[in-house]
């Protein structure tokens, strides 16, 4: 008779299990369906340790927000992810980290938060932590971002983020300053910090968090009868100081849609799109340690979308700031393009979409009781 095949040592399993895509959370659900063993070494804390030091965060899907008369924010899945609920009606996606989607009450043209607050909103759970309106009205455009608030002190390692307090921030210019008001949920207030010149007029576009500070691109107020000029607006999570970046001399004065986002190497960097052209800089220093931007990467679109996609002009859409993806709006869609390994996949439809956000987090299975038989579902 045949000796029993060997039995696999429990760290032999778990180095499989690590490699098993985490942007495919239903891969995990089925593997701890496989026998008790795995389930446990699935849902030990060691486990969910390692998957994410061995992984970045993955993009599970976006926020499209369409407005109009119907305006709702929907969940499109580009994973196995399907949360309990994936429209929220009346809401608008402003921001999305850490595994929490930032929303705004869109009764009007135009989200009016120091009116009706914001909505802080985990899909994966279904949960909603409202906060208040933040207590400045600004002059015109404003912009806000969600981050963990770990990440204040640049030591969020997206372990169980849920489950930690968190930070929204709010900026506007009003009354001749530019502010910064930051909500703390474990405080449950607002804090204010104000700033005389220059005054900053922001967009909608997402922030990128680098280390412990805030990057937003806005429009610097200047003199009558000159140039608008693009500014990256920094504002530091841990001393409230803020500070401005010049962009490249290539983006001033023209009207090109820019997108900021973090190179691979942890640099500030921003893209745009000219002609069939991808272009990526980065901030570096020189041999004399002054910074400034170069291009790092161009890629070429002809040779990575659709002819169809081509066919009229392209905007950058976006930038998912831990899976790297940048997003494209197209005449047939959204593509997310991988700079570094070219990889394109169309993600969503433009049916008269306003904002894609993307939503990055971990999705691992949360058990029931073994005892009482139940199975796994989605949770961190």
């Amino acid at each position: 008779m045949a000796p029993p095949p060997p039995v696999l040592m429990d760290e032999l399993i778990e180095e499989f299990l690590l490699r098993l895509p985490p942007d495919d959370p239903a891969s995990l659900t089925r593997a701890a369906l496989v026998c008790r063993r795995w389930r446990r070494i699935i849902s030990s804390p060691c486990f969910r340790r390692s998957l994410r030091g061995l992984h970045r965060p993955p993009m599970l899907g976006f926020l499209s927000y369409n407005g109009g008369a119907t305006a709702v924010s929907r969940f499109v899945p580009t994973s196995s992810l399907r949360p309990p609920r994936a429209d929220r009606r009346g809401l608008r996606a402003i921001d999305s980290r850490h595994g929490r989607v930032l929303l705004c009450n869109d009764r009007c043209p135009f989200p009016r938060p120091w009116e009706y607050g914001f909505l802080v909103w985990d899909p994966v759970k279904d949960e909603d932590w409202e906060v208040p309106a933040p207590p400045r009205r600004p002059d015109l455009y404003w912009n806000a971002a969600v981050l963990c608030a770990a990440a204040r002190g640049g030591g969020c390692s997206h372990i169980d983020c849920r489950r930690d307090p968190f930070l929204v921030v709010f900026m506007c210019a009003s009354s001749g300053k530019t502010f910064a008001c930051v909500y703390s949920s474990e405080a449950g207030v607002w804090s204010e910090h104000a700033y005389d010149e220059p005054i900053y007029y922001f967009t909608l576009a997402p922030a990128v968090l680098m280390g412990g500070a805030l990057d937003v691109l806005s429009i610097q107020d200047t003199m009558p009868n000159q140039d608008t000029m693009i500014m990256i607006f920094k504002y530091d999570l841990a001393t409230s100081a803020m500070s401005e970046i010049d962009v490249p001399d290539a983006l001033c004065p023209q009207e090109i849609v820019v997108a900021l986002m973090t190179t691979e190497d942890g640099r500030l960097g921003l893209t745009f799109v000219e002609g069939s052209r991808l272009y990526l800089w980065a901030r570096k220093a020189d041999s004399r340690g002054v910074w400034g931007w170069a291009v790092s990467r161009v890629v070429e679109l002809e040779l990575l979308l659709p002819v169809d996609a081509l066919s009229e002009s392209l905007d950058v859409f976006g930038f998912a700031e831990c899976a790297g993806f940048i997003l494209l709006r197209t005449v047939i869609g959204f593509f997310a393009i991988d700079p570094k390994s070219g990889q394109v996949r169309k993600v969503a439809e433009d049916e008269g979409t306003i904002s894609l956000v993307p939503y990055e987090s971990f999705c691992l299975p949360a058990f029931g009781a073994s005892s009482a038989g139940k199975g796994p579902k989605a949770g961190v």
